[in-house]
């Protein structure tokens, strides 16, 4: 029963993000660390001094961008960070992680 409840307990904190939107609109000229570190760095802290091994097929500005704009299912949408800002997060976000197949 208690695994089951851990399960349960899980399951919803995963969800968390789900169909939720972040108001954050980045001030502007705020540079892509800033950004990250204003709304991201609570649930992406860095590993092994990247922030991400992000594979190859999303580390570029378009998919990233997408994926920032749109969530997930454990993490929500950023609609408010668009244009030159979406560029510098992404481009932060890309220079700091490590790409891998």
């Amino acid at each position: 029963m208690k695994r089951y409840c851990l399960l349960i307990l899980f399951a919803v904190a995963a969800m968390s993000g789900c169909s939720k939107t972040n108001s954050y609109t980045p001030e502007e000229g705020a540079s892509g660390e800033d950004i990250f570190k204003s709304v991201c760095i609570d649930c992406h802290a860095s590993e092994n001094g990247y922030i991400f091994e992000l594979p190859a097929r999303v580390a570029n500005s378009v998919a990233l961008a997408d994926k920032i704009q749109k969530g997930s299912i454990a993490m929500p949408s950023f609609p408010n960070i668009q244009d030159d800002a979406m560029e510098r997060l992404a481009q932060y976000i890309i220079a700091d992680s490590k790409t891998v197949e």
